[in-house]
């Protein structure tokens, strides 16, 4: 009787060649990746060019998660070069708001880390330095309020339904909800406030290299904070058809604050040149809200 030939090597072999090819597109991507990353991020000071931060953004969605990132990212020298890790911030920033979500996951273990570097750089009282304190403080913020609150996307774009669902019909949790934003929001206005006071504003700052490279990173900033913005406002009519005005008295002083600051910006920054290309810039009420009427 004629033997039938074992076919077992041959799914073997072909196995072998399947896991070659998974290793060389794994090599291929690690590669592409290494270079943009390296390309986004490097100690000139002009602003990072868009087409490299979206093959970064891009890379996290191809391997759900921000692995490559961080392995690349943690041989640079962001303790030692404030340009450097100021453009490390504005790429995190993106991946943070754009990329897979498991960017999240994956970048909480370099969260005491990016603390540390904060303060390292907030012993610098000007320039660079003092930059990079307040955005990796600001990062750190708002790795920490997306964990606590994951129903609401790094972007922050959600439908009035999912903002009541965050809030579970609580009005105990719209309550706190709404300190935590005001502390997000306060992390992005003091980020925005301090770039713009780095500047020389009588100047055309925003058509130089170096001006566009401090004010890059504020597309992000003007994108989350008109988010947090409109969500406060929807939150505070809320809980003022709940609660009594008395006990809502110190949202409102906060909110009054920060919606004086936020028009001031959102104002100057509309009459920048480089702002004008890329985004269109929010423009608040003439005057605030009126939540006693809620």
């Amino acid at each position: 009787m004629k033997q039938v030939p074992n076919p077992l090597p041959k799914v073997l072999s072909r196995r072998g060649v399947g896991s070659g090819i998974e290793a060389a597109e794994r090599e291929s991507f690690e590669r592409t990746q290494t270079v943009s990353i390296n390309k986004a991020i490097n100690t000139q000071e002009v602003a990072v060019k868009e087409k490299h931060a979206r093959t970064c953004i891009l890379g996290t969605h191809h391997e759900k998660g921000a692995q490559t990132f961080w392995s690349v990212v943690n041989r640079l020298p962001l303790s030692s070069n404030a340009v450097l890790c100021w453009k490390f911030c504005h790429v995190f920033h993106k991946l943070l708001r754009d990329g897979h979500p498991n960017v999240l996951k994956d970048s909480l273990r370099y969260k005491n880390e990016l603390s540390d570097m904060s303060r390292m750089w907030g012993h610098l009282s000007e320039g660079y330095g003092q930059l990079c304190s307040i955005y990796l403080r600001l990062l750190r913020t708002k790795m920490e309020y997306h964990t606590k609150n994951p129903r609401f996307p790094g972007n922050l774009q959600m439908s009035d339904r999912q903002l009541d669902e965050a809030g579970e019909s609580d009005v105990n949790n719209f309550f706190q909800l709404t300190v935590e934003m005001f502390d997000y929001l306060e992390c992005e206005l003091n980020l925005f406030q301090t770039v713009f006071n780095s500047l020389d504003m009588s100047r055309s700052v925003s058509v130089t290299t170096a001006g566009q490279c401090r004010l890059a990173p504020l597309i992000q900033v003007i994108l989350d904070c008109s988010h947090l913005y409109d969500y406060t406002v929807k939150l505070l009519f809320k809980l003022h058809s709940c609660l009594p005005a008395d006990t809502l008295q110190g949202h409102r002083d906060r909110f009054m604050e920060q919606f004086t600051k936020l028009k001031d910006l959102f104002y100057r920054s509309s009459n920048l040149q480089y702002f004008k290309r890329l985004i269109q810039t929010p423009q608040l009420p003439e005057n605030p809200p009126n939540f006693l009427r809620a």
